[in-house]
């Protein structure tokens, strides 16, 4: 509780302390808008030192794409109001359907050109010969609150997004393993579905904060290309688990899960997953050469000898994909 609410007060007095440097610099060089500067300190920053950065730089490209769009459209379309409203507002829907296209923090770069285009388009339209003031000056507004954001937060305490992506994936593929031991104990319909959300939603927040890691800083943006293996093995769980669960149900529900060695497979899995100590690499790859046995013996003449081919594959998937995202952490 305590160092949690540090970190909040500590956010909140560098974002007030850059706000109110910039605000200060904004008036000091006579801007038209000083406050644009304050607020885009507060719209940029973020707890985390690397997601500062990243959308600092998005809003620096976004801002510069949205106002050479309205240096381009104004002049031209000025003397026909009409034409110059559909031409922005067919802009800003167009920036805002790729923005939600893409789901990552990317997405703040359309976002930012589509409304800095309107902005700056509407606010000169009664005045196109001052158009590249207006640009002008909105940029260097969004420069100085994003330079002042970017400064304070890297300089002073920084947040490195290293241990929440860490504690992330450690948690995520905890998600992992409480689901696939409920569908190995034969829990209920409703604790699977929770167990998916949770997984799914863990997988999110991972995609979401290793965006930022080029950013980052620590020495964890140098292993980006692990986080991604991380992040597939995670992703490629989702589906193994869900179709081991279609395979159980229905063996269960026709009393097909002693035949094949089935139900020691299961159980032999579970006291895996549920070991009090991590699995050992021997351990592992023993008991992935046992499966792979079990796999070859299996006969598979009929719909349920197949479903239970099916169901030791997945198991097979399982175990590997989590000991191989487990050495990847």
């Amino acid at each position: 509780m305590i160092p949690a609410l540090v970190t909040r007060l500590r956010f909140t007095l560098l974002s007030f302390a850059a706000a109110m440097l910039a605000l200060y610099l904004a008036m000091c060089i006579d801007l038209q808008q000083p406050y644009w500067a304050m607020m885009t300190v507060y719209i940029v920053s973020s707890p985390l030192t690397a997601a500062v950065r990243s959308k600092a730089m998005y809003r620096l490209l976004g801002s510069l794409l949205g106002a050479s769009v309205a240096l381009v459209l104004v002049p031209l379309l000025d003397n026909t109001p009409v034409l110059l409203c559909l031409a922005v507002a067919l802009w800003v829907a167009g920036c805002l359907t790729v923005s939600l296209l893409d789901r990552s923090p990317r997405s703040y770069v359309m976002l930012l050109a589509g409304y800095t285009a309107a902005i700056i388009g509407f606010s000169s339209v009664d005045r196109p010969e001052a158009i590249f003031d207006i640009a002008l000056a909105r940029g260097e507004e969004i420069l100085l609150g994003t330079l002042c954001a970017t400064l304070l937060h890297s300089l002073w305490f920084p947040q490195a997004v290293a241990d929440p992506l860490r504690a992330r994936i450690r948690a995520c593929l905890g998600h992992a393993g409480r689901w696939a031991d409920d569908l190995l104990a034969g829990g209920d319909a409703a604790t699977f579905e929770r167990d998916r959300q949770q997984l799914a939603a863990a997988a999110n927040d991972i995609h979401q904060l290793a965006t930022h890691l080029p950013y980052d800083t620590s020495h964890l943006r140098e292993t980006r290309a692990e986080v991604q293996a991380v992040h597939d093995r995670i992703l490629l769980l989702i589906p193994v688990l869900a179709s081991l669960s279609d395979r159980l149900a229905a063996l269960r529900a026709d009393g097909n899960m002693d035949a094949a060695g089935l139900a020691d497979a299961t159980t032999r899995v579970a006291a895996w997953l549920t070991a009090p100590a991590p699995a050992s690499a021997a351990d592992t790859l023993a008991l992935l050469a046992e499966l792979d046995a079990r796999i070859a013996a299996a006969p598979h003449a009929d719909w349920a000898e197949l479903a239970r081919l099916g169901a030791l594959v997945r198991l097979q998937d399982l175990v590997r994909l989590l000991s191989e995202a487990q050495e990847l952490l």
